[in-house]
């Protein structure tokens, strides 16, 4: 339990605290000043929402941005090339 901490954010004005692992410290500001920012960016292009509104395109937004990317992040079928590659090469380098 050594490696934990708590932390304050603060996202829209409200403080929220948390017991996060020491290393994902600043994973966690990060996010929740993307957050704050996106926020911020709905809030000023459409003063007209509710804060609710605000926050559920914020949360679209970012959501989106996960999805459309996590695929791009996949590295399974460049591992299964290079094992191939690698039998191969073993392969060649046994007839030898």
């Amino acid at each position: 339990m050594d490696d934990m901490m708590k932390i304050n954010l603060l996202i829209d004005c409200q403080r929220y605290p948390l017991n996060i692992r020491r290393e994902d410290e600043q994973l966690y500001r990060d996010a929740a000043k993307l957050i704050d920012k996106t926020i911020n960016k709905y809030r000023n292009w459409r003063p007209e929402l509710s804060s609710n509104q605000h926050w559920a395109m914020a949360a679209l937004e970012l959501a989106y941005s996960f999805i459309a990317n996590k695929d791009k992040n996949d590295t399974q079928p460049y591992l299964k090339k290079l094992e191939e590659l690698t039998e191969e090469l073993d392969n060649y380098i046994s007839k030898k």
